[in-house]
């Protein structure tokens, strides 16, 4: 008796085991039947897609808008500060404006672009949900930087423009609309550098201190600590490298260029001072041009 009843109770496990085989496989077979379903639905056209994506980056940024209002804040205070430490810069004409109204420009040209390294966190932050959403055939790389670039420009826009309009009428600066142009570029250029730095940084931390350093770099070369003439061979190259040497171009041009006389023997007019800083020869659409290139350089990298 003992031996009939071991025997039915393999013969028990045995069906137990061949169910649950005929399961799993029927299991595995509605996966990929599920799969192959999926996959033949047609996938949205580009198009289609890159709205998908302006939209909902549009939704994210309305849903939390401490994200840019805290950055609009820092650039509007900033822009206050430097407004009244220049306050009506542009009506004097003696030997010490001159100074002042380079170091004014130099410090938006650099200082305004170096704040961009904040934005990196967000960047590498949503890095993992394109990650994700790639691997799952959401949608590929194209669509979704152009969708954040396009994103980007109106908020982009809003700190230039805000910035652009304290500092040039407190500061009674020549040349709204160039400076504007120019400021705007210049801090799409580094959006997109810092969008660049996300993708090859494993963490914001090691990306922040690495635009930082190329960033203090480029302002060593740009032109205002040592003039082009006297910048050594072995950096020459970082002198023309830099997006910074052709924003900072740009303003001194726009500021200088339109000025006809100073109060000293020195500098006689703006056209001195731009000879003296070797930028005598700047031409404003071809160095715009150059940041535009470097704009489409980052975004196609």
């Amino acid at each position: 008796d003992d031996l009939i009843a071991k025997f039915k109770s393999f013969q028990k496990r045995n069906s137990s085991s061949s169910d649950a085989k005929e399961t799993d496989t029927k299991s595995r077979g509605s996966l990929v039947a599920t799969a192959k379903k999926y996959e033949a639905i047609p996938r949205p056209m580009f198009f289609t897609r890159l709205w998908a994506l302006t939209h909902r980056n549009f939704l994210e940024i309305l849903r939390d808008p401490g994200i840019f209002g805290v950055r609009l804040f820092m650039y509007t205070m900033l822009a206050v500060v430097i407004g009244l430490m220049w306050l009506n810069l542009g009506d004097k004409k003696d030997f010490e404006s001159i100074g002042s109204r380079v170091s004014l420009l130099f410090y938006v040209a650099a200082f305004m672009v170096f704040m961009s390294v904040a934005v990196l966190p967000f960047f590498i932050w949503q890095r993992d949900i394109f990650i994700r959403e790639r691997a799952n055939h959401a949608y590929d790389v194209p669509e979704y930087v152009l969708a954040k670039f396009i994103v980007s420009i109106p908020g982009v826009f809003m700190l230039a423009l805000f910035t652009s309009i304290l500092v040039v009428f407190m500061a009674n600066l020549n040349g709204f609309g160039i400076y504007l142009l120019d400021l705007f570029i210049s801090l799409m250029v580094a959006e997109g550098f810092m969008c660049v730095m996300a993708v090859i940084v494993p963490h914001y931390i090691i990306g922040i201190a690495l635009a930082a350093g190329v960033f203090g770099f480029f302002m060593l070369c740009q032109g205002f600590f040592v003039v082009q003439s006297d910048i050594p061979p072995w950096f020459i190259w970082a002198h023309y490298l830099a997006f910074h040497t052709y924003s900072f171009r740009v303003f001194m041009h726009n500021e200088f260029d339109p000025i006809d006389s100073f109060d000293t023997t020195m500098f006689p007019s703006g056209e001195a001072v731009l000879k003296f800083y070797d930028m005598d020869d700047v031409n404003v659409g071809r160095d715009l041009g150059i940041l535009v290139a470097w704009l489409v350089f980052f975004q196609l990298l």
